[in-house]
């Protein structure tokens, strides 16, 4: 224990008297484990921890499918839910989850609210225990709507200013009284997907009376999520809701073509919550390691070179009797305590690091609200910290414990065989990080590229001078209330609006649909009937539907290529018409002229027919990195839609146009709040959150790992200079030109990273095809990458080299041997 402590104070000395040294290696490696423990607590939080939900290994997302048509995740019936409760023995519990919006009215003004539809046993099923209240229960069972409704914490702050007497307040939601029953606390999220934000309202229905229309066939509910029961694995559970799903079909032939091949499939709740970033977390995690790696070379660099320079001490301490494993004790001592002052400051650095993650990670990330720095995370921490001070401490050590006594002590520190040896580990030390620094930079470089090519890809519409602004019409419970029931209302209420906002000063043209073309990462299918064609040839067939004004390709200057755009007349009563965009008519009417062609939604006898009168160009309506999926518009004046999203040319921002817009609609009815007004600008940009998230982050580590390898190659070729300034000397005075010692420095700075490079690329040419999910229009052997990064670091090398080169060229030969 005495000669531990002894280790450690005098690593103290040495860590004090080379403060300029350690403060080097400390923030180096304090670098590497904050950013390793912030990413990790990430992943941790995200991918790892299981749902804070009791049992939440047995909870799953239930999915119903037409793989037959193609089609997955589709909309079921209030009969097909009971099948699942009852028909299967599958689950203790099932509830609807039926994220939707809902004006919020009879406060002070208005509010447009993220509200989750459920059953009544979906708080108990995930465990919920409210703050304030109670939560839904066999009390607030109903064939409709029940009238309890519980509401988050932020909406309770946020609008009630987290009024304890809160309870059996009366709310209207789309004209529908409810009374507030419960609140919960702010840890509380719904396990799955929403419209734009966190639930702020749950209410509750049997979903067996109005609104909801009734019959198997009336599919209008969009999720449920369930608990397995226990002791069944997923291979017993899908054979029984395989067996369900047979016996379905076979009952109810006419409800259930026999091309669609309908089933029921279970999903991990986790995986449907997290699997679309799991690829883009994986990337960062893989790109904080590789920065630890980096680190640790680097550092092991900096411990050589200093070993250099100790060998004398290390050969005296040899000499007084220590042993080869009492050095190597005390110069791991040394190296752990380093370790561990730099890991507890990169627990700091983590920590301010995930604040900055959160805050700038796009919302399309579940879960972060979890993100902590927890027991789990702080082992990790404490793990890598001393694995990489023992892996960046060993090989100095171990060289330092082998030093020549005799050589050493005649010697001193120049031109000793023990300086060539730790020189050479240097060499080896810097080629393995070029290499890292390689594998790390082509990862960054197909992910910008991505990224660069995203935002140059041509959207089919233009984004500019357009702003955006979404209203919701109320859908109550009770049909006789509806104060929009029909088309032609509904139509009316869209033709005022629009007369109102295109009078605002500053406003060209205004249009409206039901889908603006944002990049939501979710394509809403539905089936495709064609004319003309028979089931079985159209069995795939399906496209998105949407729902536009007349002036909407106007008002997005989408070009028209074929027939004519809808007009004013396109309205209910008149006939039936459809725009279609080329990859639907190169799709289903390959080599054929569209027009005039019928199609309709769902291969039933419930939708009418619909002829196709125009072609435009193709709109990444669905993403930026989506091609080829079909649209078809539809005249808003010929359907019913409730979400209704307004495109506006104007030359005001968004800021200044908001309140104008809200006064227009409010004039025409008070209850109707006016949400998400922002440029279409920003519309589009959100589409990339994730992806611009995920490579400014690995673009930033990149960065660091250039810096670290700069530095590695300076400091090993100035160190050389050092090393051979007898050598240089003796060349120069028997003739050697200044220009040769400049160009060997130079070269072999030059050697070096093309050793390390070529390494590199042979690594990165075997992982990056695993990065092919997170690439778009990019290969993931993509030469101008593989061209550009090499070269990149080539001359960064090339440039770190020069002034180890151009100091050893400029020497005085006659000093330098007069020094030695």
């Amino acid at each position: 224990m005495e000669s531990i402590l002894q280790d450690i104070r005098y690593s103290w000395l040495v860590m004090r008297k080379n403060a300029g040294f350690t403060f080097v290696v400390i923030m180096t490696l304090a670098l590497g484990v904050g950013a390793n423990t912030a990413v990790f607590s990430v992943v941790k939080s995200v991918l790892l921890n299981p749902l804070p939900y009791p049992n939440s290994d047995r909870l799953v997302k239930v999915m119903f499918n037409k793989p037959g048509a193609g089609l997955y995740d589709v909309p079921f019936s209030e009969p097909e839910l009971g099948d699942l409760r009852s028909g299967t023995n599958v689950f203790e519990e099932v509830s609807v989850v039926w994220p939707t919006s809902a004006n919020l009215t009879g406060e002070s003004h208005p509010e447009r609210l993220e509200v989750l539809a459920t059953s009544p046993n979906y708080f108990s099923m995930l465990g919920a225990i409210p703050q304030l209240g109670r939560l839904f229960g066999p009390q607030d069972t109903a064939p409709g709507f029940a009238e309890a409704a519980v509401i988050s914490d932020g909406l309770w702050r946020r609008l009630y200013g987290a009024d304890p007497n809160i309870l059996g307040k009366r709310v209207f939601l789309d004209d529908d009284p409810y009374t507030i029953v419960g609140v919960l606390g702010p840890e509380f999220r719904h396990p799955g997907r929403t419209l734009t934000k966190d639930v702020e309202m749950w209410v509750t229905a049997g979903f067996r009376a109005d609104p909801f229309p009734l019959g198997r066939g009336q599919r209008l509910i969009p999720g449920a999520i369930a608990l397995v029961r226990p002791g069944l694995n997923p291979s017993q559970a899908h054979q029984k809701l395989d067996a369900m799903a047979a016996a379905t079909r076979l009952g109810y032939p006419a409800d259930y073509h026999a091309q669609d091949q309908w089933s029921v499939e279970l999903q991990p709740l986790l995986e449907s919550l997290v699997g679309n970033v799991r690829p883009m977390l994986l990337v960062l995690m893989g790109a904080v390691v590789v920065i630890l790696l980096i680190g640790s070379v680097n550092i092991a660099n900096l411990l050589l070179a200093r070993a250099s320079t100790r060998h004398k001490e290390m050969a005296l301490r040899s000499a007084l009797g220590a042993t080869g494993s009492r050095m190597i004790r005390q110069l791991l001592t040394e190296s752990l305590m380093l370790s561990m002052i730099g890991g507890g400051i990169g627990i700091l650095f983590a920590i301010i690091s995930i604040r900055v993650i959160v805050l700038l990670a796009p919302p399309g990330i579940h879960r972060l609200n979890e993100v902590n720095i927890d027991w789990a995370v702080l082992g990790f921490a404490l793990l890598i910290t001393v694995i990489t001070g023992l892996a960046f401490g060993l090989v100095p050590a171990l060289q330092s414990s082998r030093t020549e006594v005799y050589s050493s002590i005649r010697e001193g520190s120049a031109g000793s065989g023990q300086s060539k040896r730790i020189g050479r580990y240097r060499i080896w030390l810097i080629m393995s990080e070029m290499a890292l620094t390689v594998v790390l930079m082509i990862g960054a470089g197909l992910l910008l590229r991505t990224f660069w090519g995203l935002l140059r890809e041509d959207p089919g519409f233009k984004t500019s001078r357009v702003v955006t602004a979404g209203i919701w019409l109320p859908n109550p419970n009770d049909p006789k209330t509806n104060r929009y029931p029909t088309i032609e209302v509904q139509s009316g209420f869209v033709r005022e609006a629009l007369r109102r906002i295109s009078g605002i000063p500053g406003v060209e043209l205004a249009a409206a649909t039901s889908s603006l073309p944002s990049g939501s990462s979710q394509v809403n299918y539905a089936p495709l009937a064609i004319e003309n064609q028979p089931i079985e040839s159209s069995n795939d067939a399906k496209a998105e539907w949407i729902r536009v004004s007349p002036d909407y390709f106007k008002v997005l200057e989408i070009p028209l290529q074929h027939g004519r755009l809808f007009s004013e007349d396109d309205k209910s009563g008149k006939p039936e018409v459809a725009v279609i965009d080329r990859a639907t008519a190169g799709r289903y009417w390959p080599g054929a002229n569209p027009l005039g062609k019928r199609i309709k939604l769902g291969q039933g006898n419930g939708q009418p027919w619909v002829t196709v009168v125009g072609v435009i160009n193709d709109v990444k309506h669905d993403g930026l990195d989506k091609d080829g999926i079909p649209h078809i518009y539809r005249p808003d004046y010929q359907t019913k839609s409730r979400i209704i999203n307004f495109v506006i040319r104007t030359s005001l921002p968004a800021s200044v146009l908001e309140r104008q817009i809200r006064e227009e609609i409010q004039t025409i009815d008070p209850g109707l709040p006016v949400y998400n007004v922002r440029s279409m600008d920003d519309v589009v940009g959100a589409s990339l959150a994730i992806r611009r998230f995920s490579a400014s982050l690995v673009a930033a580590f990149a960065a660091v790992g250039l810096l670290l390898v700069s530095v590695g190659i300076y400091g090993i070729l100035a160190h050389l200079v050092s090393q051979r300034s007898r050598e240089i000397a003796i060349r120069m005075a028997l003739g050697a030109r200044a220009v040769d010692i400049f160009k060997m420095i130079l070269g072999k700075g030059a050697l070096i990273a093309a050793i390390g490079i070529l390494c590199g690329l042979s690594i990165s040419l075997l992982v990056a095809p695993a990065m092919k999910a997170l690439l778009y229009s990019v290969p993931p052997i993509d030469p101008p990458v593989f061209i550009a990064v090499p070269a990149l670091l080539l001359g960064v090398a090339l440039l770190a080299s020069f002034m180890p080169a151009r100091k050893a060229a400029g020497r005085n030969p006659n000093a330098v041997l007069h020094e030695v």
